[in-house]
């Protein structure tokens, strides 16, 4: 009897100093080196991922974009820490001809979509010169193979309707080798999109 009730001391003892190890940490917390805490959990705890889940739709004319976001929970994109994301997949479609479509690619397991992110930005910081001094909104990464970039999202409300403001920029293609052709531009042209939760 006696090891019994030491054996079972012993596992809840290892499954403790196991959770000692995986910290629960908030998404906000600084990643020293954008490298984060391996085994670390960083967990949307104050929700502010909340409420960017939906399909947006921007339309100029027969030219569109559309776009798919949600929240994934306990995400590993590098098998190093976990966290909580916002993916996303697109649609551009320009002077009625599609250009780019990855809607089909936004699924609750995948790992390697076209738009993810978390990084949480208040007020003015980054550039946002009419945002609240406690207003949120996200700094997402986005790649259009073999460009990359990134995309800051705030929440709005357009004539009563739920919104998105995007703000799009490319910082460049994926690595070239030497002697090879410079890629074609991304598709979807630098700049600011109004767009309506659908």
């Amino acid at each position: 009897m006696r090891n019994y009730i030491y054996s079972a001391l012993f596992f809840i003892l290892l499954n403790n100093s196991c959770k000692a190890q995986n910290p629960i940490l908030d998404i906000d917390t600084p990643k020293d080196n954008f490298i984060g805490v391996k085994g670390a959990y960083y967990k949307d705890t104050k929700n502010v991922l909340n409420g960017y889940d939906g399909t947006y739709l921007y339309t100029s004319g027969n030219t569109s974009l559309k776009i798919k976001l949600q929240k994934n929970i306990k995400t590993s994109m590098n098998n190093f820490y976990y966290e909580d994301l916002i993916v996303g997949e697109y649609q551009y479609i320009e002077n009625g001809v599609e250009k780019v479509n990855t809607l089909s690619k936004l699924t609750s397991t995948s790992n390697n979509n076209s738009i993810s992110g978390s990084l949480i930005l208040t007020g003015t910081e980054f550039g946002c010169k009419d945002c609240k001094p406690d207003e949120k909104r996200l700094r997402l990464g986005i790649t259009s193979s073999p460009n990359f970039g990134e995309m800051d999202v705030r929440k709005t409300t357009v004539n009563g309707k739920a919104a998105i403001l995007v703000v799009f920029w490319w910082t460049g293609p994926i690595a070239v080798k030497a002697g090879d052709p410079m890629p074609k531009p991304a598709v979807i042209k630098a700049g600011t999109y109004t767009m309506i939760k659908q």
